[in-house]
């Protein structure tokens, strides 16, 4: 990683170094295959096939020449994690499009080196640099995110609610916002803020309404298996240790955060979720990958399993006996 410093401003680039003369050949071989099932994606422009390939010193001398890599001072008020998060300061509009412009163009050229590898001969210069390439978008994608955490903010904290807290808001804005970068077309003349102004507000606004109908359907539940008819087959007290249990569910269900429940629901087919939902179902709607919404199951599971170690076996047939 090379250090570039000018009159103040640091720009951290990845730099190209030769493959160390102790990799052996598998191990180069190892790399170039996980290297060509990373999913680039970039969007296209039509200066990309006549630019020269992209160098790293050029792109350092852009920033450096546009102020950007510089730090900020983050509003005084706030808590000091989130002022952290808020430390770099807003973009121009020509630092924003010199961003965007030279992250896709890094994923371009290292899509077109990647696209000459070959797995019976690997040459380690071309594995290298096309790794060195995504290093240096993901860097540029993490400063565009940096610049517009304050937009995050502002936007969220207009959707918390007493069962969504700006925490839980805050995470799932920040998840669109890395979205938006990846989907935004910096040659179509308009600003990204803009564009994911509306994207982080529509995704809140959607988990807002999705927690209010949880919420619902949940006490609608408890409603209707305490109006269930009793089975004449069945003693009375059986029926009654029953209908505690599900309350005791749907009141455990209902500590749980908004995410965890729509995972648990839809995993487990339970209340108005007629059907399992596979991880990548969830995935989509929740705007995660598949990993996250099996740790979020993994987390709830074991929340439920703690609140059930909690619960003293008379408070399982309590209600039954009263």
């Amino acid at each position: 990683m090379a250090t570039k410093r000018d009159s103040g401003t640091e720009v951290m680039l990845p730099t190209v170094s030769p493959a160390s003369s102790g990799e052996t050949a598998d191990s180069i071989r190892q790399r170039a295959m996980r290297l060509l099932q990373v999913e680039i994606d970039f969007i296209p422009n039509a200066d990309f096939t006549t630019r020269v390939e992209c160098r790293d010193e050029a792109v350092a001398e852009g920033l450096r020449s546009h102020g950007l890599g510089e730090a900020g001072s983050a509003p005084s008020e706030l808590p000091a994690h989130l002022r952290r998060l808020c430390e770099t300061e807003l973009l121009t509009p020509l630092q924003e499009t010199l961003l965007f412009r030279e992250m896709n163009f890094a994923k371009f050229c290292a899509d077109r080196l990647r696209s000459r590898i070959d797995l019976a001969s690997v040459e380690p210069e071309l594995v290298e640099r096309a790794e060195q390439l995504l290093e240096c978008a993901r860097l540029l994608r993490d400063r565009i995110i940096q610049a517009n955490m304050r937009l995050v903010m502002s936007i969220v904290k207009k959707f918390v609610t007493p069962r969504q807290s700006f925490d839980e808001m805050l995470s799932d804005g920040i998840m669109t916002l890395m979205q938006a970068v990846e989907k935004f077309d910096y040659d179509r003349g308009f600003r990204f803020s803009t564009y994911a102004y509306r994207a982080i507000a529509r995704n809140a606004y959607r988990s807002v309404v999705d927690s209010r109908e949880e919420e619902l359907s949940s006490s609608l539940e408890s409603e209707s298996w305490a109006a269930q008819e009793v089975d004449g087959k069945s003693s009375a007290l059986t029926d009654q240790v029953w209908s505690n249990l599900r309350q005791l569910t749907a009141a455990m269900l209902g500590r749980l955060d908004r995410r965890e429940r729509l995972v648990i629901r839809s995993r487990y087919a339970l209340g108005s979720h007629r059907r399992v939902r596979s991880f990548q179902d969830l995935a989509n709607r929740l705007g995660v990958s598949k990993e996250r919404v099996r740790q979020l199951e993994q987390r709830a599971i074991l929340k439920l399993q703690s609140m059930a170690a909690e619960l003293e076996r008379d408070e399982l047939f309590g209600a039954a006996l009263a």
